[in-house]
């Protein structure tokens, strides 16, 4: 018999194990699929991610979400982190922000009012190129972490999206989407 899936191993242990627990305990199997990076989606990939999960999980789906369908979600959110001075247009290059970031200091963007910042997020949707800008988070500049400092939160992507084409180009990373994803779903 061969069993063939398109999920890699670690997704399909997670699968079995989480399925196998909603079972035990009369939950519910919510499966999320990550497709907001668009440069890594092949579009026939979602059906047999589907079949694949049905099979894994003996049809123990509760739902299958799928995250560039819950962009609008993302994007409320965004402003709202915005509007509570918790987020920031940034336009410096990565090197430059690397420099700031191993020196635990703010990088000039981060400073800007909500105004400013409500502005450049519109500007992400139209005006900017791919890498002139992306959503940060404010988090704490002292972090021992540095890669907890001031990460990025949405990025401008033209690639064309299999599900969307080009409807959207500024996309959430994972962290901000799977953490949006957990608290509402």
């Amino acid at each position: 018999m061969e069993i063939r899936s398109i999920l890699g191993i670690e997704a399909a242990r997670q699968a079995i194990i989480n399925s196998e627990y909603a079972n035990k305990y009369n939950g519910q199997l919510i499966i999320r699929m990550a497709d907001t990076n668009s440069e890594d989606v092949y579009k026939p990939a979602y059906d047999m991610i589907i079949e694949d999960i049905k099979w894994i999980t003996k049809n123990r789906a509760y739902d299958i979400t799928t995250q560039s369908e819950r962009i609008d979600i993302y994007y409320k959110y965004a402003l709202e982190l915005i509007n509570m001075n918790k987020a920031y247009v940034c336009k410096c290059s990565q090197e430059e922000f690397r420099k700031y970031v191993i020196k635990k200091e703010a990088c000039p963007c981060r400073d800007k009012s909500i105004e400013e910042n409500l502005k450049e997020w519109n500007k992400m949707f139209t005006y900017y190129n791919e890498g002139d800008a992306v959503l940060r988070i404010k988090t704490d500049l002292k972090h021992k972490n540095p890669a907890v400092r001031e990460w990025p939160a949405f990025r401008i992507s033209d690639s064309e999206h299999p599900l969307h084409g080009k409807k959207y180009r500024v996309w959430p990373l994972m962290n901000f989407a799977v953490a949006i994803d957990d608290h509402e779903l």
